[in-house]
């Protein structure tokens, strides 16, 4: 009796993972490039940065990379027991540099080092290898890396300028394009909005503030259809997740007597593109199925929108995707079950939709100036003491309501007193005397600046005493 061996019909692809992650390196290496151009050697030429601050872009990078690779052989050799060849083995196919690099292109150019080593620690360790290492992870490393970063050190990193680099520290007043529209409370016009940070090529080529990876647009377009046309990634997470942002910002924008200028401008700036193309087609920690895909894009531009206009953090992007990350297994499951009856995918996609559009309209009203004023700002009551006008004022700030007493006398502030707050950046307030700042240019308040540190509460405290003061003169 003879045995007949042979290869089963199986349709095998020439890619493999090493492949995969090869080309995804050659994507990122242009975006690299540019940020350290950008935070680094463009400022040294110009003579705003020093040789080491020039190259400071680039020791973060290598910190992180080293901080990311280092930890990993570590719990690979300690913690997992593989030693030798079974090291090796495993090593070479963990793709260690991923976490740590990603990171360090999610994060403010001002992010301490020491920051970004624990950052790449929390990324690796949390993010990576307690869920079984490379391939098992449910949610994306580099952004559990970036949300301990930002959360544990916010405060610090805003106070050594945040995302703005040493050349933009003292021509832009505001942390980011996203930042300044918050301030504005997201209404505003083509001048107010965008020539703040120049015209359209500087959003585009990616010379506005923003994390060190994220800015240009035009290398992040580049490697999206690189990558697609290399098959590393799909097209349908990150082009609906970037069309669902347009539609619903597009709403937003119309119904505010805004142009087709408004939902470009929220594409444009902030992490949404790289976003999209890098960190939700992460194909370890997003959906299997087309159909799925499809729900998985629509649910991130609808969060992303929410967190963009809805809460006191302008990006959005970060808690979006870490947030859907956690419902691909539901998303799967769906997508399987009407894999082959496209009939069945009608009625989520319409819920989804309704959602989206529903959230939309909602929000184009809640940020529509109202007749009576600004609602940020409220007044709760006005007592006269004397010579004194005192009025008892709230208004919206970062972490909620700032709660303050205004005092006037003969129809000058004379003094702010502070209440009530619960700012993460309020340090950033009192190291630059803010307060005594609206005090002393009371007459000319819309010159003051905003504390750089500390936007979102400045602003709000610029637009309390605005509000005061044109109250006191109907008085």
């Amino acid at each position: 009796m003879e045995f007949m061996i042979e290869k089963g019909p199986h349709i095998k692809d020439q890619d493999t993972t090493s492949k995969i992650m090869k080309r995804l390196l050659i994507a990122l290496i242009p975006i690299i490039i540019f940020s350290i151009y950008k935070n680094g050697i463009m400022l040294y030429q110009t003579g705003s940065a020093t040789f080491y601050q020039a190259l400071r872009p680039l020791i973060m990078i290598l910190l992180s990379v080293f901080t990311s690779v280092l930890i990993e052989g570590l719990f690979i050799w300690f913690i997992l027991k593989k030693q030798k060849k079974q090291f090796k083995e495993y090593f070479k196919h963990s793709y260690a540099v991923f976490p740590g690099l990603f990171l360090v292109l999610v994060l403010p150019i001002n992010t301490p080092l020491w920051a970004v080593v624990f950052g790449s620690i929390i990324a690796t360790i949390i993010g990576k290898m307690l869920f079984g290492g490379f391939g098992h992870n449910i949610f994306n490393p580099a952004l559990i890396g970036a949300l301990f970063v930002t959360s544990s050190y916010g405060a610090l990193i805003a106070s050594r300028g945040g995302y703005l680099n040493l050349g933009e520290i003292d021509t832009v007043s505001s942390a980011t394009p996203l930042t300044h529209l918050s301030n504005l409370n997201h209404i505003g016009t083509y001048d107010t909005i965008i020539n703040e940070f120049g015209s359209w090529w500087n959003y585009f080529l990616g010379f506005i503030p923003g994390a060190i990876g994220e800015t240009s647009k035009l290398l992040i377009l580049i490697a999206l259809i690189y990558l697609i046309l290399t098959k590393v990634i799909k097209w349908q997470i990150p082009v609906i997740y970037i069309s669902t942002v347009f539609v619903m910002t597009l709403i937003i924008g119309l119904y505010n007597d805004m142009g087709w200028w408004y939902p470009l401008m929220h594409i444009l700036s902030g992490g949404l593109m790289f976003g999209a193309v890098f960190m939700a087609t992460d194909p370890v920690t997003s959906p299997i199925s087309k159909i799925g895909q499809v729900y998985y894009g629509l649910g991130l531009g609808i969060l992303t929108v929410i967190f963009r206009f809805l809460t006191s953090y302008p990006e959005g992007v970060l808690t979006a995707i870490l947030t859907m990350n956690m419902l691909v297994i539901i998303i799967d499951r769906l997508g399987a079950a009407v894999r082959f009856d496209l009939r069945k995918a009608l009625l989520p996609f319409s819920l989804i939709l309704l959602i989206g559009l529903s959230i939309s309209f909602y929000t184009a009203y809640a940020i529509q100036p109202k007749e009576e004023g600004d609602d940020r700002v409220t007044i709760l009551d006005i007592n006269q003491i004397n010579d004194n006008t005192i009025y008892h004022v709230t208004t919206k700030g970062f972490g909620g309501l700032i709660e303050a007493k205004i005092i006037f006398q003969n129809d000058k502030i004379t003094k702010i007193d502070i209440l009530n707050q619960n700012e993460s950046y309020w340090l950033e307030i009192n190291n630059n005397n803010y307060l005594n700042d609206l005090i002393n240019e009371q007459d000319q308040i819309s010159e003051v600046d905003i504390v750089s540190g500390a936007t979102k509460t400045s602003t709000a405290l610029k637009l309390m005493v605005e509000r005061v003061l044109e109250e006191n003169e109907k008085d």
